[in-house]
């Protein structure tokens, strides 16, 4: 990402924070280190808000769950929270599950999803921390062949703007086909039926057709 990015811009950028491999979504990036160490500075202040798709029916009677679990990084074990909300649950399917808006107040590697498989609801497609049945079956019945997990929403301190990522085609889609668990979800959190938008330019954006063509 950070290469392409280079390769579209036509100059260097910094990661203010990172998403753990195989998350989608949100993420921010500067022109300058300078800026990227105030922006991250700013950022572990703010919020961000993560969709999550976790194995098995809610089994707590609140809606809001909070973990307050220390998590070894580097073998050194650091004060970690994160904020689990329903937004949504099945009760029938032979697959079920629910959606989660997590919300990680600190930033420990693997954070949501070594808190979700505390809370008893590992996310769909991990492989280290989730449950590898249930994955290959949402692989081969519903076509699911990924992680579980999306960034939707950044907010910094100190801003009310936030930088917002609909969730993918695929991931929609996948939803989509829940029926009424989806509904659900999309009455409690609207923002998941953002559509994708492609804005770009440089040589990849969005009008790079419309030059060739003409050229």
């Amino acid at each position: 990402l950070r290469s392409m990015l280079k390769r579209q811009l036509a100059r260097k950028v910094f990661p203010v924070h990172r998403l753990d491999h195989r998350t989608s979504g949100a993420i921010l990036f500067a022109f300058d280190s300078e800026t990227a160490g105030k922006l991250h500075t700013a950022l572990a202040d703010g919020r961000k808000d993560y969709i999550a798709i976790v194995r098995g029916e809610w089994k707590y009677d609140e809606d809001t769950v909070v973990i307050d679990q220390p998590l070894k990084v580097d073998e050194v074990l650091k004060d970690a929270v994160t904020k689990f909300t329903r937004l949504a649950s099945s009760t029938t399917s032979e697959l079920p599950f629910s959606i989660l808006r997590c919300q990680p107040e600190t930033g420990r590697t693997h954070q949501i999803r070594r808190h979700a498989y505390h809370l008893g609801h590992p996310i769909i497609g991990d492989s280290q921390h989730g449950d590898s049945k249930v994955n290959r079956s949402w692989r081969t019945q519903r076509g699911m062949n990924r992680l579980g997990l999306h960034c939707l929403s950044i907010q910094l301190k100190g801003m009310e703007s936030q930088c917002l990522a609909p969730l993918s085609p695929e991931l929609q889609n996948v939803l989509s086909e829940t029926g009424e668990v989806w509904d659900q979800a999309i009455e409690r959190e609207p923002r998941l039926l953002l559509d994708p938008v492609d804005d770009r330019g440089g040589t990849f954006g969005r009008n790079y057709r419309a030059r060739k063509s003409s050229a």
